[in-house]
């Protein structure tokens, strides 16, 4: 009986590393614009072959790490093109006209608004249909560099 609870505990054991064993790979790396850290850039790796896209965002020194599922997990091993992009937001609000002003519906209702959205990062690196970034992902590899230019 007591061999019999072993084996099952055993078993248990293994099955449970076989299957939560992680086949994430951790991928840290640094990505500069022009050769100068580029901040508070969504980093994403899409496979090559389709399938779920990892991703991650660049700190002050343009590190980043990337996540699968959880904050720093990884990715599988394969290839992935690399997409790079940082966004500028522009919003302005104006208060509504007073009385001497424009009395218009859209201006007394609401006063006016402006937004406006521009990419920071040249848009080829905005997709993985455009980007001619490629990252082969291998167990123990080293943090990659990603060095994108302007023009």
């Amino acid at each position: 009986m007591h061999a019999l609870r072993f084996l099952s505990l055993l078993l248990a054991t293994t099955l449970l590393t076989g299957c939560g064993g992680s086949k994430l790979q951790p991928l840290t790396g640094t990505v500069t614009l022009d050769g100068k850290p580029l901040a508070d850039a969504a980093i994403s790796f899409s496979p090559v072959e389709g399938g779920r896209p990892a991703s991650g965002k660049s700190d002050a020194d343009g590190k980043f790490t990337i996540a699968s599922y959880t904050a720093g997990d990884g990715l599988p091993p394969g290839s992935y093109k690399v997409t790079i992009v940082k966004i500028n937001t522009k919003r302005q609000a104006q208060a509504a006209a007073s009385d001497e002003e424009d009395q218009s519906p859209e201006n007394a209702a609401m006063g006016a608004m402006e937004q406006g959205v521009s990419f920071l990062t040249p848009v080829k690196y905005s997709s993985p249909l455009t980007t001619d970034l490629v990252v082969d992902v291998t167990p123990g590899m080293e943090p990659v560099q990603l060095d994108i230019a302007s023009k």
